[in-house]
């Protein structure tokens, strides 16, 4: 089961791994996506400041004449400046496409000066004004960097590293460059403010993150909902397989727990049966009276497991079933004690110390007297002919804390770290052939924490040990 436990692990942190990288690769091309239309978006705003800045200081009392070469004069009612063009249209295509331009300054008399001449190959009607409008009016005169920052600062664009550049090739109208470092945009554009002389402005601005972001809120705020729906639902899932797996874990282990507790009274009622066969024993009154109520109470006890076990197997949580009520610890163990069954070939003396001697504790009865008889039992088996266990019990600080001691074999350092492990038997022990399965300690521990305390031990090889129990007793 483990291995299906740590299998369903792995594909349940694969699959949240794979659906997260989706969604973060789908975020990472939306944003991408909202980048450059924020950047188109951007750029036609330039473009409007860009042909802002150039109109606003044009000089009106200006006009341009066109004329085709091939075609009659007209004037043209688009600009005024004092120049007129000439342009050469290519035959069999579009009016709107030019070949070749001549520029003329035009004089008081009316006479044309050539000014400048241009080839340009494909462009529209519009644009060949536009450039000429722009070569006449920065003909000698440098560009205003200042005055077109204003103007971006003005509308809250923030342009950086602004220059006057000479392009590589003809450029007719406002462009940008997509530059991008990890998530970070930044927009390179390039005004030709002289196309004719392949004059440009180029500029940098950083485009800010919250923009972005706030444009893809929902996208962002559903994504981050599907994503911790997903890990949630994944982590529910692991864990109510996992709380399956632990409470049939708890329940195979308290069963076989319960198995090996049961050996008890079943040994007890053995001896009754035992004395009761016995025709001379029988005839004292007396001791009859004590062997029926010693067999009456391990019946009791008998029952008790059987309902424990049948409780623990319906159980529907990871809690060990208990029935806390409040008892008399005193005499509960004189009659452990009284039958615990000692082995002929050892003398096993009893000292016990209990704090008042008339000790009321609230626990579960059956389970703490049986983790008590365990711990006896230990120390007589694992002891040698002489045997002396000192048995204390008191309440300290709202806790109710028993200490059986032993003169046994002692317990090394290393076997303290697992003695408690299910099914876990030490080399000494299993050297010197002695019965048992590993299931005694690991009961008492199970037993105590079920009642929220602690247990522990203290033992030297070769003088003995001491087993603390601590269980917190409610006020």
């Amino acid at each position: 089961m483990g291995k299906q436990i740590k299998l369903v692990w792995v594909l349940t942190i694969v699959t949240a791994l794979l659906v997260i990288g989706g969604q973060v690769y789908w975020l990472h091309h939306q944003y991408t996506y909202t980048a450059l239309a924020y950047m188109a978006r951007l750029n036609d705003t330039l473009l409007v400041l860009q042909d802002k800045n150039f109109t606003s200081t044009l000089d009106a009392n200006h006009t341009i004449k066109m004329m085709d070469t091939n075609r009659t004069k007209k004037d043209s009612d688009l600009v005024k400046l004092g120049y007129s063009l000439k342009m050469n249209f290519e035959e069999g295509k579009a009016e709107s496409y030019v070949r070749f331009s001549k520029l003329y300054d035009e004089d008081s008399l009316g006479n044309l000066h050539l000014v400048d001449s241009f080839n340009v190959t494909g462009l529209s009607l519009d644009q060949v004004v536009n450039a000429s409008l722009h070569y006449t009016k920065y003909a000698g005169r440098s560009f205003d960097l200042h005055a077109l920052d204003s103007l971006f600062t003005s509308h809250h664009i923030h342009a950086m590293d602004l220059q006057q550049v000479k392009l590589d090739s003809f450029l007719w109208q406002g462009t940008y460059v997509v530059e991008k470092s990890c998530m970070r945009y930044r927009m390179k554009f390039i005004y030709p403010y002289n196309p004719f002389v392949r004059d440009a402005v180029t500029g940098y601005i950083d485009l800010p993150t919250n923009p972005l972001l706030k444009e893809m809120g929902w996208q962002l705020v559903g994504s981050l909902i599907l994503i911790l729906l997903l890990i949630f639902c994944l982590i529910y899932q692991v864990r109510t397989i996992l709380k399956q797996y632990k409470l049939d874990e708890l329940r195979k282990g308290f069963v076989n727990t319960m198995i090996h507790e049961l050996k008890r009274p079943v040994q007890t009622l053995k001896m009754c049966v035992a004395f009761l066969n016995n025709k001379r024993m029988r005839k004292d009154e007396q001791m009859m009276d004590e062997v029926v109520k010693d067999s009456m109470f391990e019946l009791d006890n008998l029952s008790a497991y059987l309902v424990k076990v049948r409780e623990m197997t319906r159980a529907d949580d990871e809690q060990t079933p208990l029935s806390v009520r409040l008892f008399n610890l005193s005499e509960t163990l004189e009659k452990l004690l009284r039958l615990t069954v000692i082995p002929v070939d050892k003398h096993v003396r009893f000292e016990t110390q209990l704090t008042p001697e008339q000790l009321w504790v609230a626990a579960d009865s059956v389970h703490l007297t049986n983790s008590i008889s365990n711990l006896v039992e230990n120390a007589i088996k694992y002891s040698g002919n002489e045997v002396c266990i000192r048995i204390s019990a008191s309440l300290t600080e709202g806790k109710l804390v028993i200490q059986v001691a032993d003169n046994g074999f002692g317990i090394s350092p290393q076997d303290q770290l697992h003695i408690f492990d299910k099914f876990y038997r030490s080399e000494q022990v299993i050297d010197r052939s002695l019965p048992g399965i590993g299931l005694g300690l690991s009961y008492v521990k199970l037993m105590v924490e079920a009642h929220g305390g602690t247990v522990g031990v203290e033992s030297i090889l070769g003088k003995g040990s001491v087993f603390t129990l601590e269980i917190p007793q409610s006020k």
